[in-house]
């Protein structure tokens, strides 16, 4: 692994702190009390942090196909609990969601399904990278084209293609690797942002009242 990857890999394995610290930021936030959407974002802080470990350990055994599986697992973390930004009521939503809604079924506040394209379309116009990466990795939570080229490429650049087969990818190239973490790292910051964003709102939610306000 090169120190450029070895150092993407660190921080992700680093912030197990941060998620622990975040989480009981919020619980602790006005005294304590408990609202369906901190069921909701335990949840989601408890999966990313699942998601940060298993993922370094992916890329340390060389597993790019499990590896990019979860990376596309995190961008759903991200985009699913986006969704409670975008409804009229957060914690009816996040009660749906608890009694086994799928997301998919429910609308959000301009009465649109909050279908997977709903929710890459609009996070697409703040990280313009989302939609690029989400149609990437989704090829790898189905059998796909993805993991045909993970068997049968050019391996010795030669114009014959060969076939590989075994559980690690180690001719994958090294920046395909660190692009990986990259994206497993931005995906993770955007979640971050509304986890800390329901934080805020849960420590003063007179900004939600004044939000609420200013969308009448």
């Amino acid at each position: 692994m090169s120190p450029e990857l070895e150092q993407r890999i660190a921080h992700i394995e680093s912030l197990k702190d941060a998620h622990l610290a975040l989480a009981m930021e919020m619980l602790k936030a006005d005294g304590g009390t408990m609202y369906s959407l901190d069921m909701l974002a335990a949840a989601a802080i408890k999966r990313s942090m699942a998601q940060c470990a298993g993922f370094a350990s992916l890329v340390r055994d060389k597993n790019y196909v499990c590896a990019a599986s979860l990376l596309r697992l995190q961008l759903d973390s991200c985009m699913r609990f986006f969704a409670a930004f975008i409804v009229k009521e957060p914690h009816e939503f996040a009660s749906q969601v608890l009694h086994g809604t799928p997301i998919r079924k429910l609308k959000d506040r301009n009465g649109k399904f909050m279908t997977d394209k709903h929710l890459v379309d609009l996070l697409g116009k703040k990280y313009s990278w989302m939609p690029r990466v989400y149609d990437s990795t989704s090829g790898f939570i189905h059998l796909s084209q993805k993991h045909i080229f993970t068997v049968f490429q050019d391996w010795e650049g030669n114009g014959k293609f060969s076939a590989r087969i075994g559980a690690d990818d180690r001719d994958i190239p090294e920046d395909l690797w660190i692009e990986l973490a990259d994206g497993f790292l931005a995906a993770t910051d955007a979640l971050f942002e509304y986890l800390k964003g329901w934080t805020l709102t849960k420590k003063h939610p007179e900004l939600a009242s004044q939000a609420r306000k200013h969308e009448r």
